[in-house]
């Protein structure tokens, strides 16, 4: 465990994202297991609430350079203001994905091989004639680049469907004690997929790491020994998995789907 509570306290309760009703009674929140789940409808302030937690963790955001120069962390960065955490330690290992920014991370990997095998090529034309060790010289960084982009992620991660080179990044980038924040990561995945991210959390946890996950997925709600906070009635109560909206109405519809169709 990293990140073991924050307390919150806005100076004005008045403008956004203060202003949600989420916030209205917070005062405390604890974590005492390693991954910690954010469930309720969409508006409640979930995705908010991860960007605060992003952002006085100090955790990288996939697909943005600067995660501080990022215009849709505003809110996150204001939250943050209003948030003391309290650590039982510090890790620099993680990072904060969105699966809307999950593109624009695998378009700038792309770029990144593209522009190493260009370079390479043109080293090729620009020492055409000269010594084979002042080649390998100016072609090393590239192909150093080259190697360590490949070995991570083969010939790019848009070169798969989107669920599978989404799984790719996490076997990829998910190292031991690592604390890794993510947003409605079941957005690309099927449900198999949703099970396999799964495994890979479980595999994480017992080295060590800790996730803090928003989902509507009845299937991610699942993950063993987490801790559910629900977002509903203007507050977060710590619920059962069988407790939650989204996992009882999902029940009722796979029994009886003819039950909610004939009412549309």
């Amino acid at each position: 465990m990293f990140l073991t509570s924050i307390h919150y306290k806005p100076n004005d309760i008045t403008r956004y994202p203060f202003s949600l009703p989420i916030f209205a009674k917070l005062q405390t929140l604890t974590f005492t297991k390693p991954v910690t789940l954010f469930v309720g409808e969409n508006g409640t302030g979930k995705s908010t609430l991860l960007q605060g937690l992003a952002c006085i963790t100090n955790r990288n955001l996939i697909g943005a350079q600067d995660l501080a120069d990022h215009q849709d962390m505003r809110s996150g960065q204001e939250l943050a203001k209003a948030i003391r955490p309290t650590y039982k330690t510090i890790t620099n290992r993680g990072f904060f994905l969105r699966a809307e920014d999950f593109i624009s991370f695998s378009r700038r990997v792309r770029s990144m091989i593209e522009d190493a095998e260009n370079e390479l090529k043109q080293i090729e034309i620009d020492y055409k004639g000269r010594s084979a060790y002042a080649k390998s010289l100016a072609s090393l960084p590239h192909t150093r680049t080259l190697h360590d982009l490949r070995a991570r992620y083969g010939d790019g991660l848009d070169v798969r469907s989107h669920g599978e080179k989404f799984l790719d990044f996490f076997y990829s980038q998910i190292h031991p004690s690592g604390l890794y924040i993510l947003d409605e990561p079941e957005a690309p995945l099927s449900p198999i997929k949703q099970i396999a991210l799964i495994k890979m959390i479980i595999d994480s946890v017992g080295e060590g790491s800790q996730f803090m996950i928003s989902t509507h997925s009845p299937i991610l709600m699942a993950i063993p020994g987490a801790t559910i906070y629900s977002l509903e009635d203007d507050q977060m109560i710590e619920r059962e998995y069988e407790e939650i909206e989204h996992v009882q109405l999902t029940k009722q519809f796979l029994e009886s789907p003819e039950r909610f169709l004939r009412h549309l």
